[in-house]
């Protein structure tokens, strides 16, 4: 990624505040300001190549790379400034480096005072890692000065403050350590899908409940990462009230402690999300307003564009899907056309699986709504995006989907043989999802009368049941009803009123 492309995703994630303020600081400098119409065009433009083009008719004796190294500098020195302000890492950085300076002028006292002032940052808002650099920093200090003005007593205090933060941070990387490959798993492998699949976890589960047993530090940091990991355990696991239970737990800590939220606040979003993941697998719809309004809250703040942008796609997309689930298709359709400005622009520059995700709703809202037609032109979208998709998750429901698409177009040649490449790239169970809809494809074309068609119902309608009731099954139906599609097509029941009609029946545990 060359210097260009870096800046125009800077520009592009700049926020309205930001760039006010570059636009004042650049009224402190003299000169031709070439590099302010530079910025400007990057707002407008969307690549480096129509930038460069429209830069060269409005400077023509300008060198587009000097500019673009110039306002570069510019951006970046904009930003430090802002958010150091606001960041406590900033803050002491800031104070390490005036007690370096201190101390190089020989002023040893100053030096250890503004030590002392990074220490109480580091100390208030758990920034081990900063705590331990300052700790060693002061040792070094005293070291140097041949430790003149402390005991012995006090001298191995400060060693045993620095052993004990070494731990504590210690501690708290391994927690991260297997969260993160947890996180990893649960975005490569998917969820849970049988017993088997749960053992597959238990060695990061023993670590993890190893780690809390023998460990004697507690605080936000070890919490934090301790509620992250059982929560997004409970959640790959299917157990979405536990799930729900600790991700609570987890924002009321935030809550509690709101100087500790990272910024932008990545792992309060995490939290959120798991909620709303959660709440989804267990159709328990009516509950989820109020944590999607967490995330109004949080496209509200002060933060990059591009975190903003992703945080109001995920608003888009669980608003969308807990009303296509519930039956409300009107109103889906409605916030589809309110949001498609926002959300499906420029849909190419967003994350993969984000990209996966949107391009599954329009094709699910399309099929709830019967445009079929509507419903293929967004399936070719994904299948041209060729391996770059099948790597995720959601891509197994994409498949699925797309083999009842393909059904209803006569295409059973492609079904056949899109079924036989699924059951290569995954195991199938005898009571699963994706058997059920290989079943039901094979009855294609589906017969004319409603007798007839009565009868399919009746044969199919007990492994219907049974599978809306697996609870390894649901990561399968949170994006698309198929149980629902099954029944509308053989019953010739609306789809709306057959979810409407199920949607309270299906409701998760404990409802």
């Amino acid at each position: 990624m060359n210097k260009a492309t870096i800046l125009l995703v800077l520009i592009r994630s700049m926020t309205k505040a930001e760039k006010r303020f570059l636009k004042l600081y650049s009224n402190l400098q003299d000169g031709d300001k070439v590099y302010l119409r530079l910025f400007d065009l990057m707002k407008e433009c969307s690549s480096v190549e129509e930038t460069a083009r429209r830069f060269g008719l409005a400077a023509e004796k300008c060198s587009f790379e000097i500019a673009v190294k110039h306002l570069y500098k510019v951006v970046i020195e904009c930003l430090l400034h802002l958010r150091g302000r606001d960041s406590i890492r900033s803050r002491i950085s800031d104070c390490l480096s005036e007690a370096e300076i201190l101390f190089r002028c020989g002023l040893f006292r100053p030096a250890i005072e503004r030590l002392n002032g990074a220490k109480a940052l580091a100390l208030r808002h758990e920034q081990t890692a900063c705590l331990l650099l300052i700790r060693q920093t002061e040792l070094q200090y005293l070291s140097t000065e041949d430790f003149q003005e402390i005991s012995e007593k006090q001298l191995v205090e400060k060693q045993m403050k620095v052993n004990e933060t070494f731990k504590h941070l210690r501690c708290a990387a391994q927690h991260m350590q297997l969260y993160d490959i947890l996180k990893y798993r649960a975005a490569h492998r998917g969820k849970i899908r049988s017993g088997c699949d749960r053992q597959s976890l238990n060695d990061l589960v023993l670590s993890e409940l190893h780690l809390i047993a023998n460990s004697s530090y507690q605080g936000f940091e070890v919490d934090k990462l301790h509620w992250l990991f059982q929560s997004a355990y409970f959640l790959q696991s299917s157990d979405y009230l536990a799930a729900i239970r600790i991700y609570r737990q987890l924002l009321d800590l935030f809550d509690e402690h709101p100087e500790r939220i990272l910024d932008p606040p990545l792992y309060y979003l995490d939290a959120v999300l798991g909620i709303l993941d959660s709440l989804l697998s267990a159709r328990l719809y009516d509950e989820m307003p109020f944590f999607i309004a967490r995330l109004h809250r949080l496209a509200a703040g002060s933060y990059p564009q591009n975190f903003i942008r992703r945080i109001q796609i995920h608003i888009y997309l669980y608003n969308s899907f807990r009303l296509i689930n519930s039956g409300a298709i009107d109103e889906a359709r409605i916030h589809y056309e309110t949001n498609r400005g926002i959300v499906f622009q420029k849909l190419s520059q967003q994350r993969i699986d984000l990209q996966l995700l949107l391009l599954l709703n329009q094709t699910v809202l399309h099929m709830a709504e019967g445009r079929l037609a509507q419903a293929r032109g967004a399936m070719t979208r994904i299948w041209e995006g060729g391996q770059v998709f099948s790597h995720f998750p959601g891509f197994r429901t994409v498949r699925l989907v797309n083999l009842l698409l393909q059904a209803e177009c006569g295409h059973y040649d492609f079904v056949e043989s899109e079924i036989k490449s699924i059951r290569r790239a995954a195991s199938i169970g005898n009571d699963s999802l994706e058997r059920l809809v290989f079943q039901f494809v094979r009855l294609y074309p589906l017969p004319h009368t409603r007798h007839e068609r009565n009868r399919l119902w009746s044969r199919f309608r007990p492994r219907v049941e049974t599978i809306v009731r697996a609870e390894y099954e649901r990561p399968l139906l949170k994006y698309f009803d198929f149980a629902a599609w099954i029944e509308s097509r053989l019953t010739g029941v609306g789809l709306a009123e057959v979810i409407t009609r199920n949607a309270g029946r299906q409701a998760g545990p404990g409802h």
